[in-house]
Parts: C-alpha cells; sequence; structure tokens
C-alpha cells in the first residue's frame, strides 16, 4: 500500500530518492556512535579529558570543504563522478568497522590507556563519512530531475538522522540490560539485546554489500562538457550528411552539473555564449544537442536542424533583450551584490565570470582565501569563534553530569528522539522571524541560550538523589526534557538565523562555495571547543570513593581521593594493613564495582558552568557591538 501510495507520487524517481535516503543513512550509522554513543561509553572508564580528547574524531564533519574542491575534480569518468568516492569509501567504513569490532570492547574497557587508538579509528570513520557527504550532496543536485530536487535536503533529513537514531538512541536502549530485562525479557541476562560488536559487524557487512550493488546496478548520468564552436564551419556542417559527419541525435538525459577534469567538460546550464575571434564558447547540456561535429583542429560544432528558425527569431529576440537589458539595469541597483556596480568576487579575481563548477580546486581554494580576508567575514568569524565557547558546559558535559546522578544512558537518548519532530516545526516557523535581521535574533537567541545554561546547571544540582539504582519519576523526567527542549529551541533558532544571514551575504557568482566556507567556519567554532571545557572541568574536579574492606581476621574502611591526576590512599585498619590499587580519577560506575561510596568533594562543571554565564553575559554586549551593525552593511 505504501509503496503504490509512493510509486504513485515520485514515478521513475521513486528509486533515486530511496537510493538518497540509503547513502545519508549510511553516512549517519558512523556519526551517530562517534557524536552520541561513544563519549556514554566512555564514561565509566576514561576522565573527563579523555573525553574530550576522543571529541577530536569529530572535527572531519566540520571541516570538509578543505577537501571538498578535490572530490569535485579527479575521478574516473567511465566509473562515475560521484561513484568514483562513494563506492571505495563506504566498503573501506565497512572494512573498519568489521575490524574494529573484535577489539572495541577491549579498547573500551582500556580507554584510559587506549583513548588515542580509538579516537584515531573513529577520526577515520568520521572522515571517511565526511568525504561520502560531499560526494552525496553533489550527486543529489543531478540524480533528482528538476521537478524533485527540492526533495533532496528531505532525503537528507530523514536518512542521516535515521542513521543517527539507530546509533546513538536505539543502540542505547537495546543494548541496556535494564531496559531488555524489564520490557523484552522473560528471563534476566547481563547482556542488552544487542551488543557493540554485533552492532558494527552488521552495519560493516551491510556497508560493502550496498556499494557493490551500487556500483554494478545503479548508473550515474554522463558527464558533460565544454564544447567550443567554430563559426566558418557552419554552412559545411549543414550541407553534410548526418552519418558521414558523426551526427549525433539528442538524447532525453541529464547530466552532471559540474565539469570533468579528464575531457573536455560538459555543463547541464544553459547554453552561455562569449563571443571571440570567429568562435563561441559554449557551455551545453547534452539534452540541448541536436547536431555536433569535431573539426580538423578538435574543434566541435553544434547546431539543430531548427537553425533557420532560430534565426528568423533572433532579431525579435534581440529586440526583447534590448527591453530585458533596460529592466535588468534597474533590477541590478537593488541588488545587494552588485550595487552601483560592484563586480562580483569572480570578476574581480579573474576578469569575468566563471560557472562555480567550471573552477579548479586552485582557484577555489584562492578564493576562499579572498572570502576569509573580507572585512566583515574575519570580525564574524573572530566574534563566532570567542562566541560559541560558552554552551560548550551544556552540549559536552551536562549529559554526562546526569549520566553520573543516576539518569540512564537510554532515557538520556530518548531526549534526541523526542527533539527532533520539534525542531523541525520550530525550523520552519522561525524562519519567518529572522528575514530582516537575522543577526540580532541571533544575538537575542544567544542570550536566551546563556540564561539556559544557568537553568540547566540547577537540573544538576538539583537532581534527586537515586540510591540503590532508583528510577526518577515521571514528573522530573518531563521536566529535564522540557528544559532540554527550550534549549534546543534557543540553539536552533541561532542556527536559522546565521543560515538566513549566509544566503543574504554570500556572493551569488560562487554561492555554494561561500555559504559551505561560513558554515565551516561556525561549525567549527562550536566543535573545537569541546576538548578544552572538557579538559578543565577534569582539573578543576576532586572525587573520592570510599571502599570499605574487611577479611576474615578484620575490617577496614579506605578512602581514595583524586585530584590532578594524583591519588592519595588512606587505610585505617583495627589489625592490620592492606594496600589497594585503583584507576586514578575513578569514575561512579568502577567505584560502585568495588561496592564503594562515590562522593565528589569539589564540582569543576559548577564552577565552569559559572563561568560561562558570565562570560557570555559579556560576550552579548560585544556581540551588539560589533556584531548586529554587519547586517546594516550593503554587501
Amino acid at each position: 500500500m505504501l509503496f503504490t501510495l509512493l510509486k504513485r507520487h515520485f514515478g521513475n524517481e521513486l528509486n533515486n530518492i530511496v537510493w538518497l535516503v540509503l547513502l545519508y543513512l549510511i553516512q549517519g550509522i558512523p556519526i551517530g556512535l562517534s557524536f552520541g554513543t561513544i563519549p556514554f561509553l566512555l564514561h565509566k572508564h576514561a576522565t573527563y579529558t579523555q573525553i574530550g580528547i576522543f571529541t577530536i574524531s569529530t572535527y572531519p564533519y566540520s571541516l570538509k570543504l578543505l577537501w571538498s574542491p578535490i572530490v569535485d575534480s579527479y575521478f574516473v569518468q567511465s566509473f562515475g563522478r560521484r561513484k568514483s568516492w562513494i563506492v571505495p569509501i563506504q566498503i573501506l567504513a565497512g572494512i573498519v568497522f568489521i575490524t574494529i569490532s573484535f577489539f572495541i570492547e577491549s579498547l573500551l574497557e582500556h580507554s584510559e590507556t587506549k583513548i588515542i587508538y580509538i579516537t584515531i579509528v573513529f577520526f577515520l570513520l568520521i572522515f571517511l563519512m565526511a568525504t561520502q557527504d560531499i560526494a552525496v550532496d553533489a550527486w543529489a543536485l543531478t540524480i533528482l530531475s528538476k521537478p524533485y530536487l527540492h526533495y533532496a535536503s528531505t532525503c537528507q533529513t530523514i536518512g542521516l538522522n535515521t542513521g543517527y537514531f539507530l546509533s546513538y538512541t536505539i543502540f542505547l536502549t537495546l543494548s541496556s540490560p535494564t531496559f531488555a530485562n524489564k520490557f523484552l525479557r522473560s528471563v534476566p541476562s547481563e547482556e542488552g539485546i544487542i551488543t557493540l560488536p554485533g552492532y558494527l559487524k552488521f552495519w560493516g557487512a551491510l556497508f560493502i554489500i550496498l556499494s557493490i550493488y551500487l556500483a554494478l546496478f545503479k548508473d550515474e548520468e554522463p558527464i558533460t562538457r565544454h564544447i567550443i564552436l567554430d563559426n566558418n564551419d557552419k554552412n559545411k556542417v549543414k550541407s553534410k550528411n548526418e552519418n558521414e559527419n558523426g551526427l549525433i541525435e539528442n538524447k532525453s538525459m541529464r547530466s552532471s552539473s559540474s565539469p570533468s577534469s579528464s575531457s573536455p567538460s560538459l555543463l547541464s546550464s544553459p547554453v552561455k555564449k562569449q563571443n571571440k575571434k570567429n568562435k563561441q564558447h559554449i557551455s551545453i547540456d547534452k539534452k540541448d544537442i541536436t547536431i555536433i561535429k569535431e573539426n580538423e583542429n578538435n574543434e566541435i560544432v553544434d547546431y539543430n536542424d531548427n537553425d533557420n528558425n532560430n534565426n528568423n527569431n533572433n532579431n525579435n529576440n534581440n529586440n526583447n533583450n534590448n527591453n530585458n537589458n533596460n529592466n535588468n539595469n534597474n533590477n541590478n541597483n537593488n541588488n545587494n551584490n552588485y550595487d552601483n556596480g560592484k563586480k562580483s568576487i569572480v570578476q574581480e579575481t579573474y576578469g569575468m565570470d566563471i560557472c562555480e563548477s567550471d573552477l579548479t580546486p586552485k582557484q577555489v581554494y584562492y578564493l576562499l582565501w579572498k572570502i576569509i580576508t573580507l572585512p566583515h567575514i574575519k570580525i564574524l568569524s573572530l566574534l563566532f569563534i570567542i562566541s560559541k565557547i560558552v554552551f560548550q558546559p551544556n552540549e559536552s558535559a551536562l549529559n554526562l553530569k546526569l549520566l553520573e546522578k543516576g539518569l540512564r544512558k537510554e532515557d538520556i537518548a530518548s531526549f534526541s528522539l523526542i527533539q527532533f519532530p520539534s525542531i523541525i516545526i520550530f525550523s520552519i516557523i522561525s524562519s519567518k522571524w529572522v528575514k530582516n535581521k537575522p543577526l540580532t535574533i541571533w544575538s537575542n537567541a544567544y542570550l536566551v541560550g546563556v540564561f539556559f545554561i544557568l537553568i540547566n546547571m540547577c537540573s544538576v544540582f538539583y537532581f534527586p538523589s537515586l540510591n540503590g539504582g532508583g528510577e526518577i519519576s515521571w514528573s522530573h523526567f518531563l521536566f529535564l526534557l522540557t528544559i532540554s527542549l527550550f534549549s534546543s529551541f534557543s540553539y536552533n533558532l541561532m542556527s536559522v538565523s546565521q543560515g538566513s544571514f549566509f544566503l543574504k551575504i554570500s556572493d551569488k557568482s560562487i554561492g555554494g562555495t561561500y555559504v559551505t566556507l561560513l558554515n565551516t567556519i561556525a561549525n567549527f567554532a562550536g566543535t573545537y571547543p569541546k576538548l578544552f571545557i572538557l579538559m578543565l572541568i577534569d582539573k578543576l574536579t576532586t572525587s573520592e570513593c570510599i571502599v570499605n574492606i574487611s577479611n576474615d581476621n578484620s575490617s577496614s574502611s579506605s578512602s581514595y581521593s583524586s585530584s590532578n591526576n594524583l591519588t592519595i590512599i588512606n587505610q585505617q585498619q583495627q589489625q592490620q594493613q592492606q594496600q589497594v590499587i585503583i584507576h586514578d580519577n575513578i569514575s561512579k560506575e568502577l567505584c560502585a564495582e568495588q561496592n564503594g561510596k562515590y562522593r565528589i568533594e569539589r564540582d569543576g562543571y559548577y564552577l565552569v558552568a559559572t563561568g560561562a554565564i558570565i562570560y557570555g553575559i559579556f560576550i552579548y554586549f560585544v556581540l551588539k557591538r560589533y556584531l548586529i551593525p554587519i547586517e546594516k552593511l550593503k554587501l
């Protein structure tokens, strides 16, 4: 029933839509593990500093712009421009998944000494998925026909978030013995329904199978190319027979929107002419080609059977063009990018407009540098980098602190499941608010976000005691969920505002690259501080684990204090001395395994969160003075 309904709505495009969703889902699986699940699993054995080191594994997803020009320019033409990257990357990711499944549990159990190896493995996986994302995003623009192109972002949202939730919310829930024994089993067990090694093997095998199927059975649209027309050969070509001169019949097909580097490139954009001496440089889509001929100078000539009709219409078109040009002159006065005849950044750099897809990697990198050095971009980047650090006590440490207080991993993961549809609805609504004053809205949402740092800190401080592994009440769960939702709304409003402003100021001649660069800066500004915030929390925290030790002849009480990676062992015994070896900065879980009592003498989270609130209020006034005026510039 559902398939019939989808087939009726999408027709032949359903196959392409399904492929896009699958490719984005594959991308979401490692992302959900690295961004969500693994930090929770590390918390049992690793310190906050070591968890901070692991966050480095997420950096490639924020920096993928640095190698995206390479992915766009180098490929095997016979195999397919996008498949040349997607297929081998997914197979390699599958091999990595299967390989690490055999020793991932050992690495996590000894994470205090193996954290570097864990970070390297997941850094590689996120790097592979970031590269796959570059290729899939580009393929999405050509795999769908124009009437269905707007579904590309929907496919990304569905696929990426489904993969993320499978690896985060669903995995943590089904891997929990408590949840499985309570809801899914009649006979209790010490393990959940699924295990991490089994999960990695399953998805590793599926990655490889889907990639092989993609390589063998999914065709990619042919590459388009640039062609050079020699006007002197026009009459000769028209007098020749079609077969004798290698004429090509018009075929209804789509072609890639980016050029090939290994052959004359083909563009799917409409025909563009650039007059030169006896020649015309034309970008043409194959679906627009009726007849082409290659002359002795390796120049290709294109003519339509309808040339006579087209020539008759040229005079009328030229008259219309004169009127259109007059209108365009007026319209250009209202264009923010070209006020008062201002040239685009591509015109300023290369003296003429070049299609963004025609740029070589070297040209793209040079334009990126020019964009970064623009005065307003430098101010914007600096303000993002110094302001977004404020939210890291919430984003990096809040869930870990709730975990220490006794909230279950599956309960924390369920917040994301409920937040997702709410955020989608809120994004649609908030997009109407930010149109005119995006940076003003961003700054106000920033202050609201700072306020919720205080609210979240209080929620941790007043979290009810759960001795003996009890469960929190539904009322307190809903209270935490509400706080989490409103915090997410403020962050989402900032995201929508900055996205609106990025589109507003981007130079249209290189719009995609321009916006991607700004998003990269904004994303990295929210990623890099995690390591430093978690290290600071770790340094400011002092905890102890009190273990009662007894034997046949005596009993004793041992107190272990941990601060600044130093362990102080104080033992008091009635009859004899005993030596106990524990991990430095022992976690609450390990202390519980030794039947000990865990106590935090000084919690660095509260100190860092309080400092973030004070710093955030100060930065708000800085934003009002330096950030908001940028939206008033005519850019």
